[in-house]
């Protein structure tokens, strides 16, 4: 990476053609990945290694004839978890590693290329199997008999696009074991014809007006418990739709390349459930207050599961704009930090942080001074498109925010732990932080002129969203 790209992501900023080169690095880490899963999995014997190691020869054939349908794949946040996941398990002996699950990645490349492939994945010794095809859907098989199964209990998933790359021909046609089924991507599941156990749940994606971002409602650990998985629905989709777009539109048209960072860098948005108590039921309900953990909007990202952010709950159109912002900010830091390390491994020290309870640890205290520059920087451009009400609301925001950063970064110049890169990003940090000192309020001219050029009453916030499974 070039010094002045890694100053520049440092300060927050860098643009389209810097989050394409963490993203570039994203998809380096997960090929290393899966080679190693295929290579350990031979060397430890796992009975799946051949099954991985022909998932891998036919990867290699479409990363060449399609490669543009394989980075679509390879980068996306589900394969992320899952190649990292394998490895672990892989190196430490667990029992429940598959690394024939390859194949599925696999089966959702040649579909979105509209070539054909022959996988071989593994099911329960009833017949039963759940296949995640990262970004496409969920493909079930219900329990029957088990005998003849390939390779001695595996289901055959054999695949073809039906309309090339993007899959515009609205279908594709899977057999599992034998039995085919149609299995519809625009939306409506058609009736497997010869396997009444075969059914598809699409992935639905919300695809936005103006920056051209497409988001997956998906779970990123779709390939590792894809049984787990509670699929988004046509109705969750459009309810999605409803509470994103207000956020999404007033980032489109007063925050530019905020809305252009994030459609290049995020992919997919995983609607977190809640327990009775209003908790969200997901990992990264493991910290936090009772009130952090209720409160309105939750949102949260996953350093394995790049291009992944979390939410739930919903909030008005400027607290889901800045929002999107930190996670943007969030998931840019972890891609780099996964290129630099920025805390040393024994930075173990925790220390208090003004946005959360409790002592937190070097790594997101980090993190967190990072996200909300990002979010501080949201609100002093936000204050310059607001009325008087919203002016004030804008300017408390950034205050705060600012106070509380510029508090985390000199905690961080005279703490002990971060590597070289991760001092150079706090003093960037840091020069950005000074830069805000005492930054006046937009004036009245400001304001009517902002009102007369570009400010239009919005009739339709919805309509900025379009819910599709393809």
């Amino acid at each position: 990476m070039p010094t002045g790209t890694f100053l520049a992501i440092a300060r927050g900023g860098g643009g389209r053609s810097a989050v394409r080169r963490l993203l570039a690095g994203q998809l380096s880490r997960n090929l290393l990945a899966l080679r190693e899963v295929v290579a350990l999995s031979q060397d430890v014997g796992h009975p799946h290694a051949p099954l991985a190691r022909h998932a891998w020869t036919l990867l290699a054939e479409l990363r060449r004839d399609a490669p543009g349908a394989a980075r679509a794949v390879l980068g996306y946040p589900s394969v992320s978890v899952w190649a990292v996941r394998t490895l672990a398990a892989l190196r430490d002996g667990e029992v429940g590693a598959e690394p024939a699950l390859l194949g599925a990645v696999v089966a959702a490349v040649a579909l979105r290329a509209g070539s054909r492939a022959r996988v071989v994945m593994p099911t329960a010794p009833t017949g039963a199997t759940v296949v995640a095809l990262p970004g496409l859907g969920l493909l079930r098989r219900g329990p029957g008999e088990a005998a003849g199964k390939p390779d001695g209990g595996g289901a055959a998933l054999h695949g073809h696009g039906a309309g090339g790359a993007g899959l515009t021909g609205g279908g594709a046609e899977l057999t599992v074991d034998g039995g085919r089924g149609l299995v519809a991507l625009d939306g409506v599941p058609a009736t497997p014809a010869g396997d009444a156990r075969l059914s598809w749940q699409p992935t639905y994606r919300l695809r936005a007006r103006g920056r051209g971002a497409v988001f997956h409602l998906d779970d990123p650990w779709a390939l590792v418990e894809p049984a787990s998985v509670v699929p988004v629905d046509a109705a969750g989709a459009a309810h999605w739709r409803a509470r994103l777009a207000p956020g999404w539109r007033l980032l489109a048209t007063r925050h530019r390349s905020s809305a252009a960072d994030l459609a290049e860098a995020v992919s997919v948005l995983t609607p977190l459930r809640r327990d009775p108590a209003g908790r969200p039921l997901a990992a990264l309900a493991g910290g936090g207050t009772p009130a952090e953990l209720t409160a309105p909007l939750i949102s949260g990202t996953f350093p394995a599961a790049v291009g992944c952010i979390a939410l739930a709950g919903t909030g008005d159109a400027r607290t889901i704009a800045a929002t999107l912002v930190h996670e943007l900010a969030h998931n840019k830091l972890a891609a780099l930090d996964d290129l630099f390390p920025l805390v040393e491994p024994t930075g173990g020290a925790r220390h208090a942080a003004p946005w959360r309870a409790g002592p937190r640890p070097l790594p997101a205290l980090v993190h967190g001074l990072y996200a909300h520059v990002a979010v501080g920087g949201f609100w002093l451009r936000q204050r310059h498109h607001e009325t008087a009400a919203g002016r004030h609301l804008a300017r408390a925001e950034f205050v705060r925010i600012r106070a509380a950063c510029r508090e985390v970064a000199g905690l961080l110049r005279a703490a002990d732990g971060l590597t070289g890169h991760g001092r150079l990003l706090v003093e960037q940090l840091d020069t950005v932080i000074a830069g805000w000192a005492d930054r006046p309020a937009p004036g009245r001219g400001r304001l009517v002129h902002d009102r007369a050029g570009r400010g239009r009453p919005v009739r339709d916030q919805a309509g900025w969203w379009a819910v599709a499974t393809r």
